[in-house]
């Protein structure tokens, strides 16, 4: 069996309409500390929903709840209509679920390619022992990767750092590098933890149309990001947490006109 094809257009725009991500009443306490409380949203296939508050609102609590990381106290997580907390991360991947850190998460010893070669291995069959043995299955299966890997890189705008070392590339490049590992596992939602951190201006207008691009391609993006003017120009619906709880969602200008938000949110007086 091939390497699955980077990003099935007709198979991923099917989704479009349906609901991909349910998140159902989910509470989360660390201690004493109530992260999250009876929290619920949708997250329709094919759109960009972005998640917002200040900092201690749950948004990274709910992203690790998401990706099996932590497993919440209450409530239920339904992801393509399986119920999926207590899932091991792997499996989680395997299903079609990806992600992004606030802090970058490269392997900096490895070459460019390599490590968007590393994320589609979820996908492949070849594993050790294939490595080692080179039979002529594994060896069309590795080029298959490493041709993927080429085109993904392409994807992003980074393919001529291929060879280049991990951790020498400015920030800016690692975080585009970053998204092109996640992309590799060939998922049907990508969860961006504050994408833009860290960015300058022109790099952040170029993320966002890398972001746009993706939903093109008809992946799903749920997205935890501090830049409003990034996050009101892509997504298309927005919750905001507040304190755990869901304060509100709409349109991004349905959240620029609610007073609530402005005046917690945003800087602005009711």
């Amino acid at each position: 069996m091939e390497l699955l094809k980077f990003m099935n257009d007709q198979d991923q725009q099917k989704q479009n309409g349906n609901i991909l991500l349910k998140i159902e009443s989910v509470s989360k306490a660390f201690g004493g500390v109530q992260a999250l409380w009876e929290v619920s949203f949708d997250l329709q296939a094919g759109l960009i929903k972005g998640l917002i508050g200040p900092n201690g609102a749950g948004k990274t609590t709910l992203f690790n709840l998401v990706t099996g990381i932590f497993r919440p106290d209450n409530g239920q997580i339904i992801f393509d209509n399986q119920n999926i907390q207590g899932r091991q991360v792997h499996d989680l991947v395997n299903l079609g679920i990806a992600r992004t850190f606030q802090n970058v998460e490269i392997f900096g010893s490895m070459s460019v390619a390599e490590n968007v070669m590393v994320g589609q291995h979820v996908r492949t069959r070849s594993g050790f022992w294939g490595a080692i043995t080179r039979v002529p299955w594994m060896v069309r299966e590795e080029n298959n990767i490493w041709n993927n890997a080429m085109e993904i890189l392409s994807f992003v705008g980074i393919e001529d750092l291929a060879h280049r070392k991990s951790s020498e590339l400015p920030f800016g490049w690692q975080r585009l590098l970053e998204i092109a590992r996640a992309l590799a596992s060939n998922p049907k939602v990508l969860l961006l933890d504050e994408p833009a951190a860290g960015l300058n201006a022109t790099e952040t207008r170029q993320l966002g149309k890398l972001l746009k691009k993706i939903q093109k391609k008809g992946i799903t993006l749920l997205l935890v990001e501090h830049d409003m003017s990034l996050t009101m120009e892509i997504c298309d619906r927005i919750v905001v947490l507040d304190q755990g709880k869901k304060l509100a969602e709409g349109t991004p200008r349905e959240i620029q006109n609610n007073a609530s938000v402005m005046a917690a949110y945003l800087g602005m007086g009711t």
